[in-house]
């Protein structure tokens, strides 16, 4: 799913893309300590081949070629095992941003939709814990149906949370300059998100859908056809295989029209069949423009005003059915709060230097308190299950609750629990640290690309390794072997789709990142 706020990370892994002929071609030099001892032995090899006078072909090429190897085998390891490497060599590692956090809460919630879009087809997971009408057997009693468990496999929600966390990275800055009238930097922030938004979010798409292409066309999506349109639970559209790789190519020239067809508002407009998953990105896009108009709207505003305005604006969306532009525009009202704290904050703490500081430490306590208490109840109103609400333990009096306006009522209690959860956070140091630590990060800098590309892994290993398993365990008459056949195949899908979003990040991402700046720079006046 979302998103820039994607796209705010990952810019600093550049560095890291290696260039196999960036090396020139005359010092032995150039080789590094682990090649110094082949390059010492080249060395006395061409001592001993010119006090011979012989035409002895020279192991340069070799010793270039081995080189080259190396290189390329590290470019192919994942990030974070470059990292530990350098890591260890250098003993310094890079300290996290104030919002660093952020980047973790997305990581995590791409993993969770990717884990959802592994699953669904297999499982219910719609449902939650108990749903089923009075007096009637109930099938779902699975402890991975309860309230704040099924979070963590559940796509809604964290569509919401993608929103919000985009709705505050997009605005931080812009915030920040709307309060210290830096009004002339705030224009050109506006002009640089605006023109650098389309090829940021999707650039990347075009990639990831020209793969699926060549899948196709290698008749990977061909192999896993019968399997994919036989789901037990969801059926999700799977890429159908052209005559020629000419119609092919014009299939997806025909997708990328409607994909990138960002004057339709209509429910899920933009979606194609090369990877349904990608629903969400015209959805951001078109968001983050109203988002931007947003930012013109408010900006000469006090701050009070500012926090009224988007409060009205809040309801407004949800009165109009505008489900995608609330959590927006939550994320710019939780950033306006944020920046609002740190400044009382910094000045009671000016205040109360030298004085008692008992007070503050009460305050403080009662304050987490109040914070703990919101982050679970926003994880269990983000828990409203996709389906039979108005049956279920803990949600049917909820269900009364939402609009009759709203469309999307699966939607409603989710966006408005992804917003306290987002919030709250921002004010648990001690939750916080958990996002930042480094697993969390390095998902949330791979999240982007494992939106993307996850859809095609899916259809083409995981459909063939279930496929496989499935048919030589007879699965379906053995729950338990069935159960773990999918676990067999969720963990190799795991490694892959991990793998593949990372070099996807530095192969593709960082360069479309890139890009986008370079063209900001050549075509935007300064």
């Amino acid at each position: 799913m979302n998103f820039s706020s994607w796209s705010g990370r990952g810019t600093h892994d550049s560095d890291e893309i290696i260039s196999l002929d960036e090396k020139s071609n005359n010092s032995e030099s150039e080789c590094g300590s682990e090649s110094g001892s082949i390059c010492s032995e080249a060395w006395s090899y061409q001592q001993q081949k010119s006090s011979l006078g012989k035409c002895i072909p020279t192991p340069y090429p070799i010793i270039r070629l081995l080189h080259t190897t190396g290189r390329l085998l590290y470019t192919l390891l994942p990030t974070f095992l470059q990292r530990m490497h350098q890591e260890d060599r250098t003993g310094k590692q890079e300290k996290a941003h104030p919002t660093a956090y952020l980047d973790g809460m997305r990581g995590l919630a791409a993993f969770a939709v990717f884990l959802c879009h592994l699953s669904y087809g297999t499982f219910d997971i719609s449902h939650s814990w108990g749903a089923g009408e009075l007096g009637q057997p109930n099938e779902n009693s699975s402890l991975l149906q309860l309230p704040i468990v099924r979070l963590f496999y559940s796509g809604p929600p964290m569509v919401a949370i993608f929103f919000v966390i985009s709705g505050y990275a997009l605005s931080y800055k812009p915030l920040k300059q709307m309060r210290s009238r830096d009004f002339e930097g705030l224009m050109t922030t506006l002009t640089s998100s605006v023109f650098r938004r389309p090829v940021r979010l999707f650039l990347p798409c075009f990639a990831s859908t020209l793969i699926v292409v060549f899948l196709t066309r290698l008749g990977l999506y061909k192999l896993t056809e019968d399997f994919a349109n036989d789901m037990r639970m969801v059926p999700e559209d799977h890429y159908m295989t052209e005559a020629n790789a000419l119609s092919q190519l014009g299939d997806w020239m025909q997708k990328m029209l409607d994909f990138v067809n960002v004057f339709d508002w209509s429910l899920y407009s933009g979606s194609i069949d090369l990877d349904r998953h990608l629903w969400t990105i015209p959805v951001e896009f078109r968001c983050s423009m109203a988002l931007f108009l947003t930012h013109i709207l408010v900006a000469r505003m006090t701050s009070r005003l500012r926090v009224a305005t988007l409060v009205f604006l809040l309801g407004w969306g949800t009165y109009w059915n505008r489900w995608e532009m609330v959590p927006f525009w939550a994320g710019v009202l939780v950033a306006e709060l944020d920046l609002a704290k740190a400044v009382k904050e910094e000045n009671v703490m000016s205040e109360k230097l030298g004085l008692d500081d008992v007070p503050i430490r009460y305050h403080s306590f009662f304050r987490t308190c109040f914070d703990s208490a919101t982050l679970i109840s926003g994880m269990f109103l983000a828990s409203y299950p996709d389906a039979d609400g108005h049956i279920s333990p803990g949600y049917a009096w909820l269900t009364t609750m939402i609009p009759d306006r709203y469309t999307q009522k699966h939607r409603f209690w989710p966006t408005i629990g992804a917003v306290m959860i987002v919030w709250s956070i921002g004010n648990l140091n001690c939750i916080k640290k958990i996002f930042n630590s480094r697993i969390l990060q390095y998902l949330g800098q791979i999240s982007f690309p494992l939106y993307v590309c996850h859809g095609f892994v899916i259809h083409t290993f995981t459909y063939y390794l279930l496929d496989l398993l499935w048919d030589t365990t007879d699965a379906y008459s053995d729950r338990a072997r069935f159960e773990r056949g999918f676990a067999f195949a969720a963990l190799g899908s795991i490694v892959l789709v991990v793998w593949t979003s990372d070099l996807f990040l530095r192969v593709v991402d960082t360069r479309c990142v890139r890009l986008a700046k370079w063209l900001e720079s050549q075509l935007l006046a300064l």
